[in-house]
Formats: C-alpha cells, structure tokens, sequence
C-alpha cells in the first residue's frame, strides 16, 4: 500500500479523535441558545465593495500575496455578512492574532492567520463542513482558515453573550474563560485582548474614512447583549 493510501485511510480516524478531543474541552460550557430577536447587528463604517476590501488588504498587509488578497477579500465579505458583522472587525481580529502573517505559529500551537489551534480547526470544521476544512490539505488554506474562525467566533458569542467575553475566550480559550470568570479574576492580559481588537477596529474605520466618530462607533461594534 503506497503512503498517499496509508494517509487517506488513516486521516478519518485521526481527525474523529482530535474532534472529539476538542468537543470535550469546548462544550464543557453551560449551552446557552440565544434570542434571534435579542442580538444586535454592527453598523459597518462603511460598506465595502470587494474592490474596495482589495484595495485595503493591499494597504494594510501588502506582504500578502495577490491571490490570497483576492481570496480573502471575499471570504472576509462573505462571513462578515452571514454573521451580522462589520468586516472591518473581521480584519481587526486578524491583525492582532497575526498581523496578516501567513507562517507564523504560537508557542501553544495556534497557526497561521487567525490563530486556531489544530484542536480548534478540527473541531469547527466538523460543525461547518461546508467550508470544505476536513480535507486533507485544508489546514494549509488560510482563507479556510479565516472563514472557520468567523464561525467559531459567532458561537463563542452565542455562548458568552457578550463580545468582550466571546473575544477573550478566542484569546484565552472558552473552558480556560470560565475559570476565570467563575473565580471573578480574568487576568489583566486576557482583559487587554478585546481592547487591542477595538484599536485595530478603529485604526481601520479610519483608513476607510468611515465618516463617524471612530471610539463611539467601535464602543457600538463591542456592545452586546447581557446574560
């Protein structure tokens, strides 16, 4: 049996295992189904054609390659818009995770554009299999990479309700934010996470020349609904 064969008939078994690993660690938390009528939508700053987002990703991160701006201009405009989100938050979340780098890895294990740890990947894939994240050679596509994160950001704040919280259980994991929240001491560097996301929101709200105030409108972007 050549390796290629050994590969595709051993991936199914490995990916169920991580899978389940992650189920473990991720739906540990109280399982909350939030109102449809009770969450709030963002008010992007500006609506950007495809184009426009191009153009952006060329600005802020013109070590990109050209094809993969293409890509992720889409994948970015498309997610953003299934979620409710504004898109420029999307590209706010991408830049603190990795500044548009697309080899760079954490000391845990988390990689490439936004960051996921391969447990994460798998999991989220298994829940989205639209995406197309359970081939093989996915977990190399960073446009898969971001538009599995946009999912799984969405469920963390179908979980915590609150954005702050849904942003720093990306950071800091969700189980490892319960802890925290359970003890009431969420460390002052898990705390920061959601702040550097809201400069970046801003910086970019002004590069596009949104036409409002930048800290009012990305207070209205990190507003959610409480428990």
């Amino acid at each position: 049996m050549s390796q290629l064969s050994r590969l595709r008939r051993i991936w199914p078994i490995c990916l169920g295992l991580v899978v389940a690993g992650a189920a473990a660690d991720l739906w540990v938390l109280e399982r909350v189904v939030p109102s449809a009528d009770r969450q709030l939508k963002d008010q992007p700053a500006k609506v950007l054609s495809p184009a426009e987002m191009e153009a952006l990703l060329a600005r802020i991160a013109p070590a990109l390659p050209a094809d993969i701006r293409v890509r992720l201009s889409e994948a970015v405009l498309t997610e953003s818009a299934r979620a409710g989100y504004d898109p420029l938050f999307i590209l706010a979340l991408v830049s603190v995770e990795s500044r548009f780098r697309l080899k760079v890895a954490s000391e845990r294990g988390a990689r490439g554009l936004v960051q996921l740890m391969p447990s994460t990947f798998a999991w989220i894939s298994a829940r989205e299999p639209d995406i197309g994240g359970l081939d093989a050679d996915a977990g190399e596509d960073p446009v898969i990479d971001v538009r599995l994160a946009v999912r799984y950001f969405r469920w963390l704040e179908h979980r915590f309700r609150v954005r702050d919280d849904a942003l720093m259980a990306y950071n800091a994991g969700p189980q490892r934010l319960a802890r925290y929240k359970r003890s009431g001491e969420v460390p002052e560097r898990v705390k920061e996470y959601p702040r550097r996301v809201k400069r970046e929101y801003a910086r970019f709200v002004r590069l596009v020349g949104g036409g409002q105030d930048t800290a009012s409108q990305s207070e209205v972007l990190l507003a959610r609904v409480q428990r």
